[in-house]
This record gives structure tokens, sequence and C-alpha cells, in this order.
């Protein structure tokens, strides 16, 4: 039996469609976005155009593209939909729908770095110094880290080296934070839980190279203390669907430095490595309860190559399976 999936705000994770007909070949994709030239709308079997996530009628778009297309599951894949999408999530789960994304709750402390650091001294879970007062940052050692408190994928992130250059421009309105900064390797875990937040599988991984917060380079590492570390931090944080948790070591302690509640850039690695997040979610969609996977294979490699493709600019909604959603399709 077919079921349709939305990927709302897919950009350019069109492999994660990939996987996932690997897991169910009948499944039917459908990519939502606000631009008609979002590379991943390219494995989609169909792609729709939607208002931006902050306007006010986006929500109303995703309702009713849930309802017209009679959608059976949801993922999203930016930090800022996901905790859009949380406010739906009762509603959808009470009409059947397979939401692969947290509660409002749990989305907040996600996408609010503040949040983050709030909850990490609750539950007792290793944090850098954090503060949203500038004039408290400033004693801090040099250097530190100025990020937006709401910010994704790196946008906007700062290494402050001189006091001068703590505050951001008169012209710069965004919340920040401000965060001791800790010396040490990135590493990543990769978590899934099912739609009651019960774990089902786990990687780890080390980033090699990164660019504009996109992980190009990473490989798997099994050590037992990351390990231990992120099935605690998903049984404290009932995570639902994929989750991606930056993590700094600094000689074998583990500083938590972010939750990104949805796929992240490196899970590829976590597939190579046999943790496969889309047959567990696939399964869970049918009503199955998969018993908790934690063999993925150590020091599995992953890099991102470059595939260009394109057209003739007046065949782009057809190149990208392009129908108009609630508002009309880009001009072309």
């Amino acid at each position: 039996m077919s079921t349709t999936w939305l990927f709302s705000t897919i950009g350019k994770r069109g492999y994660i469609a990939d996987y996932l007909r690997q897991a169910d070949p009948n499944v039917h994709i459908i990519g939502s976005g606000n631009s008609l030239f979002a590379p991943g709308f390219a494995s989609c079997d169909e792609a729709v155009l939607v208002p931006s996530i902050d306007d006010p009628q986006y929500l109303a778009s995703v309702r009713e593209l849930i309802s017209t297309h009679n959608i059976n599951a949801i993922l999203s894949f930016t930090d800022p939909d996901v905790a859009k999408l949380s406010h739906l999530r009762d509603e959808l789960s009470a009409q059947g729908v397979s939401c692969f994304f947290p509660d409002q709750e749990t989305a907040l402390f996600g996408f609010d770095k503040w949040e983050t650091f709030l909850w990490a001294q609750k539950h007792g879970v290793t944090v850098p110094r954090t503060t949203t007062n500038p004039e408290e940052a400033r004693t801090f050692p040099l250097p530190l880290i100025r990020k937006p408190r709401f910010g994704s994928a790196s946008v906007g992130v700062s290494t402050i080296r001189e006091i001068d250059d703590l505050l951001p421009t008169a012209e710069d309105t965004t919340p920040y934070i401000y965060q001791e900064r800790i010396a040490g390797e990135e590493v990543n875990v990769e978590l899934c839980g099912d739609l009651s937040g019960r774990l089902m599988s786990i990687s780890a991984w080390r980033k090699l190279l990164s660019r504009n917060g996109e992980t190009q380079l990473a490989i798997t590492t099994r050590r037992q203390d990351l390990i231990d570390a992120a099935l605690s931090l998903g049984e404290k944080a009932r995570i639902i669907g994929p989750c991606d948790i930056d993590i700094i070591d600094r000689d074998g302690q583990l500083f938590l430095i972010e939750f990104n509640m949805r796929f992240g850039g490196g899970y590829p690695v976590s597939h190579l490595a046999g943790a496969n997040f889309l047959e567990l979610l696939v399964q869970t969609q049918r009503g199955e309860t998969p018993p908790l996977h934690t063999k993925f294979l150590d020091e599995i490699f992953m890099m991102k190559n470059l595939q260009p493709f394109g057209g003739p600019i007046g065949k782009a909604n057809e190149l990208f399976h392009a129908k108009p959603g609630t508002v009309s399709p880009i001009a072309t």
C-alpha cells in the first residue's frame, strides 16, 4: 500500500528522498518550499510551493497541503520549520498523520539556543557557559562565540577575539547568545526516535570538514562515551524523528552545543554505517515497534560530491515536478 510523505522545506536534502525509497519503493514523496529552485525538489514526485515560514498564512497552507494531498507522514528539514510545525503536531497526530518532529516544548529548546542552555542546566548536562547579556559576556575569556539565539546552519555565528567587537552593529537587531568557546574536537551524535519519543537508533561521527554549516567530510566513531551520552540525551529529551546533536570533546569531557531536531547535513555517514533511520521511520509509520539499534559501523567515511543539473529556465516547473500550492509558482 502506497503512503504519501511530505518533505517540508526540503532544500538540498534530495538524498533523503532516495534513502526513503530504498526503505519503501512504493512511497510517494511531496516536497515543499517557498522557492522553485530547491535542488531537493528534483528527487520528489511532486513539489508544492508554499509561503515563507514567517508568513502568517504558512501554517494554514501546510494544513491545506496535508488535506488536499492526503499526507500520511511528515519530515521537516530546517530548524525554523520544525519550530513552526510543532504547533500543528497534536492536531495532525489526531488526524492520523505520522509527525516525525517534536512537540512545542522540545522544539523550543532545540531552536532557541538560550533555552538549550537552560534545559542542559536543568538536566545536569555539561554545556559551555552562556548568556544573553553582553555585559556578562565581557567577563568570559576571549575568544568567545556570539551566535543568533534563533539561528540555523551556522548563519551569523562569530568568533569574538577583541572585546571591542563584542556588540553587533547598531543596525543589527538580531537576538544573540554569548558563549564560552570550548577548544576541542567537533563530534556529532545522531538519534532517531519513534512517535512516542522512544529511541530506535544512534550513530556518532567526527566532523572533519564543514562549509557554511554543511558537513562535507565525516567519519563514524564507535566511542562508548559518545554512545552513552547520546542515549542519555535522547532519553531526557524524548526525541521524535531524526535529531543531530553537536558536541565538543575537550580531552574526553563532552560539552553539548546544539540540538538540531531534524536530519543533519552529516546524516549520510550514519546511513552508510548502517544506522538506517529511514527504514525505522517507515516501520514506525506502519505501526511496527523496531528495537533499539546501536550497531553502526566504525570508521565509515562520507564525502559530498557536487552534482550540477539544470535546463531551460522556462522548463523549471517540469524539471522540479512543481505544482502551485496556496501561492502561485515562482515566475520563470
